[in-house]
């Protein structure tokens, strides 16, 4: 009887804690064909070759859109590097589930703006993508025009254009390059500017009139007049 109530008196050894299970949804053969914001995952925990396939998916249209709103050659290429050398030093700023596009064109953004307030007064060219796949958009609208077309009524008009958008006050300018060659969503250009989707659809708007009255104000039979 003793032996047995020494038995039931014995405490039971506590359960095992369960086991964490490790992260299997980021397997090494499918990294080239993960989306942008599981890569950027692996790039928090150090991963460069995720960071150098996000740099080659993106690289091209950070310069684009650095061309569009800065036009030196020089400082675009300076300034896109520092674009992914920040985002690559600061990847722990990035929230996942967070677009991607929208986090880096937010970096992108803030550069740009730094690096104009820093050089007032210089000229800000935007270089729209009418086309113009494959072309060197750096230089004047017109040696650009002459590179993406062999039809002088063509290249009148992509010149106009890429004058026009020059011309343009920067907050309209902005949102018209975002939106409309980026093809960004107004949700994503709200994120980006920290501006309001119905004063970025305003800007748009007024934008895009005020272009299209620049465009034909400069019309070949303005040029003769």
């Amino acid at each position: 009887m003793q032996q047995k109530r020494a038995e039931k008196t014995t405490p039971s050894k506590p359960p095992k804690p369960p086991k964490v299970e490790e992260v299997t949804d980021l397997q090494p053969v499918a990294l080239g064909k993960s989306a942008d914001e599981e890569l950027m995952r692996r790039t928090q925990n150090g991963d460069k070759a995720a960071f150098s396939i996000l740099y080659d998916r993106y690289s091209s249209a950070v310069l684009s859109y650095l061309y569009r709103m800065l036009g030196n050659v020089e400082d675009v290429e300076s300034i896109g590097q520092e674009v992914f050398l920040r985002a690559f030093k600061f990847a722990r700023t990035y929230r996942f589930p967070q677009k991607f596009s929208t986090w880096l064109f937010t970096i992108t953004r803030n550069l740009a703006i730094n690096h104009s307030r820093r050089r007032k007064g210089s000229p800000v060219r935007n270089i729209t993508e009418l086309n113009l796949d494959g072309v060197d958009i750096s230089g004047d609208p017109y040696q650009v025009a002459s590179r993406a077309t062999d039809d002088l009524e063509k290249q009148e008009e992509i010149a106009r254009v890429l004058k026009a958008l020059d011309d343009l006050p920067t907050d309209q300018k902005e949102v018209i390059v975002l939106g409309v060659f980026q093809d960004m969503s107004y949700a994503q250009m709200e994120e980006i500017t920290g501006t309001k989707a119905v004063t970025l659809r305003s800007r748009m708007f007024h934008g895009l009139k005020k272009l299209a009255s620049l465009i034909g104000r400069t019309g070949p039979e303005n040029d003769t007049q």
